[in-house]
């Protein structure tokens, strides 16, 4: 009886930075859900308070597109990274679609959030004045960088790269 992919994952102990990693794509994806809801059911801003002025030298008139993309990009998004990270999902379309052949797909996509992340509050700096939370959540973006490229991490994820023949 040979052993599974399931057998060999069950027996894997996953390393300490992955367990924190899962636990900040979550904890991101609830802070950006709730404000991307907030935004959506609010769009000029009404609920918490934000003045359209603030979108000022924007390309948007009201906060409806920057709730969508908050909601889906850093809330649905990291809610499907987590996933893929705590259960190991395959997707062949995605595997198709990952620049890092040598790399699990969902691992590349937990970079990708945490580099979007800090592009996002990067250009929200730009454009909003400041508030507390743009810097609490560049310091999410990086933290979800540094932990994506942690040695374990990307140990317990790596795959043997193809053989030449």
């Amino acid at each position: 009886m040979g052993t599974t992919a399931a057998t060999v994952r069950a027996t894997r102990r996953r390393p300490a930075a992955l367990v924190a990693l899962i636990v900040m794509q979550l904890f991101l994806s609830v802070g950006a859900l709730g404000g991307g809801a907030v935004l959506i059911a609010s769009p000029r801003g009404g609920i918490i308070k934000l003045p359209l002025h603030d979108l000022d030298g924007s390309p948007f008139h009201d906060f409806l597109i920057p709730g969508i993309i908050l909601f889906v990009v850093f809330g649905v998004g990291p809610v499907l990274v987590a996933w893929a990270l705590a259960r190991e999902a395959r997707s062949a379309a995605l595997e198709r679609c990952n620049p890092f052949r040598h790399e699990y797909w969902g691992w590349t996509l937990s970079g990708v959030i945490g580099v979007g992340l800090v592009i996002w509050i990067a250009v929200e700096v730009l454009i909003i004045p400041s508030t507390f939370l743009q810097p609490f959540y560049a310091g999410v973006g990086v933290v979800i960088i540094l932990l994506t490229l942690a040695p374990s991490v990307r140990a317990y994820y790596r795959r043997e790269r193809p053989r030449a023949t």
